[in-house]
């Protein structure tokens, strides 16, 4: 089943549209709705969507901008324009977007919308034969690629496909980048795209000399995780600090962004790469960092102790600081506080237990630390969309 995103800022249109057709009898799922661009960015944030119908016009972003901006993030998602008579000005841009096809919204019908979308489920059947499996989104990639970096996230069988040919044979080394005092990242949409633009340029210039890989932790810092030795002739005899220092003088050029950055030791196997992200934030320069010292040793006590009971007083007590102002710090520092940190990690360590073991729902609550079945539920419902064993049986 093919997970479907409309955008369309009337709802009488999105309601006609809905009851207009038998979408599962097409192998389409309804997903989700959204009633302007911005919104739709959002929506895309939180579930995986395969492809996207979306009006051209509509206040604030339109379905153009909107569109550039998934291919941007989420290149292999399929885009379909709701058009009126007035719009077809806009039919080359939207072509050259890529968009598989167009409805006409005042003579639309059903045989009209499953033409169409049987054009678009054979698009993604073709593109998930011709893609390296498992097909994913940019934000499914980003997000496993995060699931490296904890222990408790770290899948079974970790696969990083740019690095098959340099794992257990010449190493990897990691490098974690931050804008120069960026203590807190706005949350705005328009941040985000700011962020974007910085991880897109740094993914450009470092791939390119030396390869390797690279994402984002909640638009907050760039995390590039980079062969021993580089790609590019001209720069195997460039020492990583030199080179790095190069790629910041660049930035600050081309975009006018101050970084700063830390490098870890070299490391042989993948598994490793946990051990390799602590490293490089704790060489982070202090004065530079948004983790300060006081919460970089929160974050790893939650770490080791995220099976047991782990409060924020215990936590405060443990690294001699008072609960109130590691909570303010943290807060600060994070953008989530400190009970919403521990549930989130607690969560995410529970998805990969439902993945990977056939323990019972109640046994995967209980083993962190949530004796009401029930409750551990409704957390995870809240926070995925789906109950624990909807998400097993998917």
């Amino acid at each position: 089943m093919w997970n479907m995103l409309v955008v369309e800022d009337e709802s009488i249109v999105r309601v006609g549209l809905r009851y207009m057709v038998n979408w599962e009898s097409l192998g389409v799922f309804w997903k989700a709705e959204a009633s302007n661009g911005e919104e739709a960015l959002r929506v895309m944030e939180t579930g995986e969507i395969h492809f996207v119908v979306t009006d051209i016009r509509m206040p604030g972003m339109d379905g153009l901008e909107l569109a550039r901006q998934i291919k941007l993030r989420y290149p292999l998602v399929q885009i379909i324009f709701l058009s009126s008579y007035d719009d077809f000005s806009y039919a080359k841009e939207a072509i050259r977007l890529g968009a598989i096809d167009f409805l006409h919204k005042p003579t639309m019908d059903e045989d009209e919308i499953a033409e169409v979308l049987r054009k678009t489920v054979s698009t993604l059947e073709e593109t998930v034969q011709t893609a390296k499996p498992p097909y994913v989104t940019e934000d499914d990639r980003n997000q496993y690629l995060l699931s490296l970096l904890d222990v408790y996230t770290f899948p079974q069988s970790p696969l990083i496909s740019e690095f098959e040919t340099y794992d257990d044979k010449q190493g990897y080394w990691l490098t974690v980048i931050r804008k120069r005092g960026d203590a807190m990242t706005d949350a705005s949409d328009a941040e985000h795209l700011r962020f974007l633009s910085l991880q897109y340029m740094v993914d450009e210039i470092v791939t390119k000399d030396w390869g390797g890989v690279v994402f984002h932790r909640h638009y907050r810092e760039i995390i590039w995780i980079a062969p021993a030795s580089p790609r590019a002739a001209a720069i195997k005899e460039v020492e990583k600090n030199k080179y790095l220092e190069s790629v910041r003088q660049k930035l600050l050029h081309l975009l006018s962004v101050s970084i700063v950055y830390s490098i870890s030791s070299p490391y042989e196997h993948i598994t490793d790469l946990p051990k390799a992200y602590m490293e490089s934030l704790l060489r982070l320069p202090v004065n530079e960092q948004s983790d300060n010292l006081i919460v970089r040793m929160a974050k790893e006590m939650v770490d080791r102790c995220l099976l047991e009971d782990i409060t924020l007083i215990k936590v405060a007590a443990d690294i001699h600081v008072s609960s109130g102002y590691l909570s303010r710090v943290f807060l600060k520092e994070v953008g989530e506080n400190f009970s919403d940190y521990v549930i989130r990690n607690k969560l995410e360590y529970a998805q990969k237990l439902l993945r990977q073991t056939n323990k019972k729902v109640y046994e995967i609550a209980a083993d962190i630390g949530y004796m009401n079945p029930h409750y551990f539920s409704k957390l995870f419902k809240e926070r995925f969309g789906i109950p624990p064993l909807e998400y097993r049986n998917q």
